[in-house]
């Protein structure tokens, strides 16, 4: 599993590190939600401002940005602006969503960006190199929210992913049975398998996905996201407590067992 380092948080290292969104329409609860979030057992905080309400005015995104790292203090910041096709909360002009990513890059304040592959293929915005050379992470991230895509298609694209440049490259499907889940397991281990130095995260949505959600140690995937206990930002979310829980059970691999027994120390 490739490691990646963000802060003082390593991404690749044990278990799949957890990820809760901050999600507020203004400033009174951005902050209150910021504050309340940062006392939780996560390990990085994800900004969904395609639900803050000024995210059109450039001046208050920084203000806003710099409230949200007051409060966490050193907890990693993913900034993330989710649009309309791929889930989010609102619509803004595509020239402005790479406009707005560039910026938070700028203000210093934000450790990763979360950026759409779709966007990033149909355009010429030099926004991954400006991040890079800042010393911000960059994640490119796709999403299905109706169907699972073939083994082959889910590894291919996250291939693409780290091609155009991705520190971490993360791909979100919707499973409609079993068969899929496996498919989306099969596919997270031929990848780790095969290119090792990739940080990826490869998650089922849904009630139906929830295992992809906690595998990663076993199968690769560096981060999983819970919910907020507000909100979910997709569907299949599930408590920090649960998604801990999940993550022990899944992902311990006692290597002093052997045929019921424990070896001697």
């Amino acid at each position: 599993m490739s490691k990646l380092k963000v802060r003082n948080l390593t991404l690749g290292s044990g278990q799949p590190k957890v990820c809760v969104s901050l999600v507020a329409s203004n400033f009174e609860e951005l902050f209150a939600e910021a504050m309340r979030i940062s006392q939780m057992d996560c390990d990085l905080i994800e900004w969904r401002a395609d639900y803050f309400m000024y995210v059109n005015d450039i001046s208050f995104m920084r203000k806003a940005a710099y409230f949200i790292r007051y409060a966490i203090e050193d907890k990693p910041l993913i900034f993330t602006f989710r649009t309309l096709d791929e889930g989010g909360g609102q619509y803004i002009e595509p020239d402005y969503y790479f406009e707005l990513n560039r910026y938070m890059v700028h203000t210093g304040l934000v450790d990763i960006i979360d950026l759409e592959l779709s966007k990033l293929a149909d355009s010429d915005t030099d926004v991954v190199r400006f991040a890079k050379q800042n010393n911000v992470k960059v994640l490119l991230s796709a999403h299905d929210f109706i169907t699972t895509p073939t083994e082959a298609e889910m590894t291919e694209a996250i291939y693409d992913m780290r091609y155009l440049g991705a520190d971490i490259c993360k791909m979100a499907v919707t499973p409609n049975d079993m068969e899929d889940v496996l498919t989306i397991l099969q596919s997270s281990n031929k990848i780790q398998s095969e290119r090792e130095n990739i940080p990826f995260v490869l998650i089922g949505m849904g009630e139906i996905g929830r295992l992809t959600r906690m595998t990663g140690e076993l199968f690769g995937s560096v981060l999983t996201f819970a919910s907020s206990g507000k909100y979910q930002s997709a569907p299949g979310q599930m408590s920090i407590h649960q998604l801990r829980k999940g993550l022990d059970v899944i992902g311990n691999r006692n290597e002093g067992v052997k045929f019921g027994k424990e070896k001697n120390s």
